[in-house]
C-alpha cells in the first residue's frame, strides 16, 4: 500500500484497522466514537501537535485553530476552551 492510499482512508477505517477486532460491539463503539468526536489536528512543521488535559473529563485535548483563534478541543467529550494569544 502506498502513502496516498493510506491518506485516503477515513478516520473510522484507521481506528478499526488499529483495533484489529471482529467484535461487533467494540467496532460499533469505535465507529460511534469517531462520529461524535472532533478530528485531531493536522500535524504541521510550524505548529506541531500540542495536547493538554480536559478540565471536564480528564482526557486529552488537542490544540486546534478556530475562526476566532486557537482553541483546545477535547477528543473525548468535545469540550472547547479558548487559548489566549499573547
Amino acid at each position: 500500500m502506498n502513502d496516498f492510499v493510506d491518506e485516503a482512508r477515513s478516520r473510522v477505517a484507521h481506528l478499526l484497522r488499529m483495533a484489529n477486532t471482529t467484535d461487533d460491539t467494540l467496532r460499533a463503539r469505535i465507529i460511534e466514537y469517531a462520529d461524535t468526536t472532533p478530528e485531531p489536528p493536522v500535524m504541521s512543521r510550524a505548529a506541531g501537535i500540542a495536547t493538554t488535559g480536559c478540565p471536564r473529563c480528564r482526557r486529552t485535548m488537542w490544540r486546534q485553530r478556530d475562526v476566532e483563534g486557537p482553541v483546545w478541543v477535547c477528543a473525548s467529550c468535545g469540550h472547547v476552551v479558548p487559548i489566549a494569544e499573547p
